[in-house]
């Protein structure tokens, strides 16, 4: 993990955040269905792969890269559009240029 993102503590290295989200069904229909579709038991597994790939997409991202789908067969990419990976490479920009 990129040492930015860590939340200063003054714990052991082990010691754990509690996380609690407010959801509308709709959005726990989602969360189920990506755990069936995945065969994820927890929802714990659920936000560490989902973590996971967002992480990936926007350390990416900031290196100028564009994360896409590629359909082979049809020749075809579908370019991933996220106002989140937008801000995030504007922001490693902007730390760049205060810091320089």
């Amino acid at each position: 993990m990129p040492p930015s993102l860590k939340t200063p503590t003054t714990e052991t290295p082990d010691a754990k955040t509690r996380v609690q989200l407010d959801l509308a069904p709709a959005q726990i229909e989602r969360l189920n269905w990506l755990m069936e579709a995945c065969a994820l038991d927890t929802r714990k597994e659920l936000f560490n792969t989902a973590l996971s790939l967002f992480e990936w997409a926007v350390i990416e991202a900031r290196k100028g890269r564009t994360v896409a789908s590629i359909d082979k067969g049809a020749k075809h990419i579908a370019e991933l559009a996220m106002p989140a990976l937008s801000d995030a490479v504007r922001n490693a920009t902007r730390v760049k240029a205060i810091a320089a």
